[in-house]
Formats: structure tokens, C-alpha cells, sequence
């Protein structure tokens, strides 16, 4: 499923390398001479521009951090409104809440990302960002999106924190808006622990991006950094040299981890497809992150039962139906009053996410333990017909 699986002695040997190369400097920046120009963060964030064939990369502290500099970057202000969709992680409403926005909440279809239709039905001149999801793994059909939020002049912030990897019609999801974002931690793609990234085609957003994570350091090449010039003021929101050192080794692990998501997953639906009272999650394109297995029965008891004889056998399910009340904004009644729709808007989302199953799949996983997990799936569902 995740980089995790596949820390060894590669980022080991990258973080030693800190010490026995650069003298044990681990900021981004400076102390040039002592840490022998080696600039790690710099080296990351180029390596992930040309992976995802865009031209600018930020790296940040997180996902989220990386959402709400990408929102400032857009120009959100208080009160201005930010459109996304009922099924995501919680980081998505509270970085666009901490940007001042108001947020106006549309329900998801059976592709668990945005529903077109209620988008074309919402979407207003009073909208000033649409943050796509393309959940666990699954690109958004952007192409749509596009054409909807062109008519309004809405700007798009790809939140594919969940998705990196993941292609829609032969482009990384993340690289076809105005500005896309992704999560390194601990349970995603690759990892860094913690950590996030920006990356955009646009000059300005970039410029932006990069000065708001350093204080609003413009880094002048022609100053010392405490002579530095700035235009506005920002956070300390940087990566440090230990996360891209470790960074750079899982990227370099990418390909490995998407070929192997694609073959287990593959496996894993063929084995189980044979069961008439399931129906698996529309996937729009091929060539998506395959991290995650996603399958409806009949109702949310029927699904409840299932995760807990699941549990029962040793496995567990991923985002649903165990931390649906971290990902569905139905649950999220301390966020209410930036909230434009009551949750009653979200009845549709509901009933599709109380009777979703969602199976984490492992990179590491050989044959003959998908099969094992296969058979405990097919057992299950024919005692709960």
C-alpha cells in the first residue's frame, strides 16, 4: 500500500549520508561551504517536478500545510467560498477554514469523487476555488471539471494527497490544475514521515508557494540571507534535509510500488468477483493508484457485519467503514457554522459511504496471501447474503 512498506537501508544509508557528506547540516538552506552544496530539499523537489512532468515543485511540512499555502496562493480570503466534495479527509476543510474560506460541500457518486451533476447544479460566480479529490487512488474525470469551472472563472486545486502516482488519460492527477498538492506521510504513496508538496505550471503560484513556506524570504541571490528582500509576510513551513534525504530513496521506489499496487489489486477483484451481492467502485482510469479495493453491499448493516467478522479473521479494512467519521462531512459537526450546507445535503454521500468496504492493498503481499484474503472476503459475504 504505502512507502512504508519498503523503508530499508536505502533511506538509511541517505540520512547517514547527511553527517558523513554535509557535516550534519539539515536545514534547506544555507551553511553552503559546510554542508558541501548538497541541497537535499532542492534535490527532492526537482527530482518529484520531473516525475510528475511539471515545472514547479514546493516542498512543505504536510499535506495540509501544503493545501493552505496553495489556497493563499489562489488568492482565497475571509469569507471568500471553496467547493469540494462530502467524502475526504478532514485536512481538506480545515486548511480552506484556516485560509478564511466558507465552504460549500457537494455530494460524491459512485466513483466516491465529486458528482458532476451536482457540481454543474452548485457551482456559482460565488466560488472562487473547486479542491478536487481524487480519492484513495481514483482520478477525477478533470477534464469535466474543467469545462465546468471555466464558465465561472473557478480555479482548481487538485487535493491528490491520497493519490500520488495516479494518472488520468496519461497525466499525474495533481499536474492539470491550477495548483495540485500531496501528503508524504507515514501511510501514503512514499513517505517522508511527514511532509507535503506543491506543484503547479504557474510562475506566479510557484513564486508564491516558495516565499510564504520561508517567512516571505524572496532568497535574492544577489543578498545574504539576513539582508534578504520580502513583499509579504509568511510561516516557516519548510521540509528539512532528514525528510527529503529519506524522500528521494522512496521516490525512487515509485514505479515499483504503482506496478505492484496495479498486479496485487488485479488479483485480488478477480478473485472475489464472482460474488452477485457486491458492486465494486467505478474507477475512471486504468492507470490509478490501485491502493485500495473498494466494494458496496446491499446496506451499512450488512457492511458493519462484515468489517467486524473481517477484524475477527485478522485483517482490517482501510478508510471505510472504520474512519468514515474522519473522511465524510456529514460527521463534522464542530466544523458546522463554516459549513454553507446543512448535512442533510449529504444524504446521497451517506448512503453510499455506510455500505462501502474499503480493502488496503499491500505492496508487499505475494500471491498466496491475497488468496488467503480472498477466500476470507468470499466466506464472509456468503454468510451475510
Amino acid at each position: 500500500m504505502p512507502g512504508w512498506e519498503l523503508i530499508d537501508n536505502k533511506e538509511k544509508k541517505n540520512l547517514i549520508k547527511i553527517f558523513s557528506q554535509s557535516n550534519g547540516v539539515m536545514f534547506a538552506h544555507g551553511f553552503d561551504k559546510r554542508r558541501n552544496y548538497i541541497f537535499r530539499v532542492r534535490n527532492f523537489e526537482k527530482a518529484i517536478a520531473r516525475f510528475l512532468k511539471v515545472k514547479y515543485c514546493v516542498a512543505t511540512t504536510s499535506g495540509t500545510m501544503a493545501q493552505y499555502v496553495a489556497l493563499k496562493a489562489l488568492g482565497i480570503k475571509m469569507g471568500d467560498e471553496v467547493m469540494t466534495q462530502a467524502f475526504t479527509f478532514v485536512a481538506t476543510a480545515e486548511s480552506s477554514i484556516e485560509a478564511g474560506a466558507k465552504l460549500n460541500i457537494i455530494n460524491i457518486d459512485e466513483t466516491l469523487n465529486i458528482d458532476l451533476k451536482e457540481l454543474r447544479r452548485n457551482i456559482t460566480k460565488k466560488t472562487k476555488v473547486l479542491i478536487t479529490v481524487p480519492m484513495l487512488g481514483n482520478p477525477c474525470n478533470i477534464d469535466e471539471i474543467k469545462k465546468i469551472t471555466r464558465k465561472f472563472n473557478v480555479k482548481i486545486l487538485e487535493d491528490a494527497c491520497e493519490s500520488l502516482g495516479a494518472k488520468f488519460k496519461k497525466k499525474y492527477v495533481g499536474t492539470v490544475g491550477d495548483v495540485g498538492i500531496f501528503s508524504l506521510d507515514f501511510a501514503k504513496t512514499i513517505t517522508t514521515g511527514e511532509g507535503g508538496l506543491i506543484v503547479t505550471n504557474n510562475k506566479k503560484i510557484y513564486k508564491f508557494c516558495r516565499q510564504y513556506i520561508d517567512h516571505g524570504h524572496e532568497n535574492n541571490p544577489k543578498l545574504s540571507r539576513g539582508k534578504d528582500t520580502r513583499k509579504f509576510h509568511g510561516l516557516n513551513l519548510r521540509m528539512t534535509e532528514l525528510q527529503a534525504a529519506v524522500g528521494i530513496a522512496q521516490l525512487k521506489k515509485m514505479n515499483f510500488i504503482l506496478k505492484k499496487n496495479k498486479n496485487n489489486k488485479k488479483l485480488l477483484k478477480k478473485l472475489i468477483s464472482n460474488n452477485k451481492n457486491i458492486s465494486f467502485r467505478i474507477i475512471l482510469d486504468k492507470d490509478e493508484l490501485s491502493d485500495t479495493l473498494i466494494f458496496f453491499l446491499a446496506n451499512k448493516q450488512k457492511a458493519l457485519i462484515f468489517s467486524k467478522l473481517f477484524l475477527k479473521y485478522g485483517y482490517s479494512t482501510k478508510n471505510l467503514p472504520d474512519a468514515i467519521d474522519w473522511h465524510f462531512a456529514g460527521t463534522w459537526k464542530h466544523m458546522r457554522k463554516f459549513i454553507t450546507n446543512t448535512d442533510k445535503t449529504f444524504r446521497p454521500s451517506k448512503n453510499l459511504l455506510e455500505r462501502a468496504i474499503a480493502i488496503p492493498i499491500f505492496v508487499k503481499d505475494k500471491e498466496k496471501k491475497i488468496k488467503k484474503v480472498a477466500l476470507t472476503i468470499n466466506k464472509i459475504l456468503a454468510k451475510i447474503k
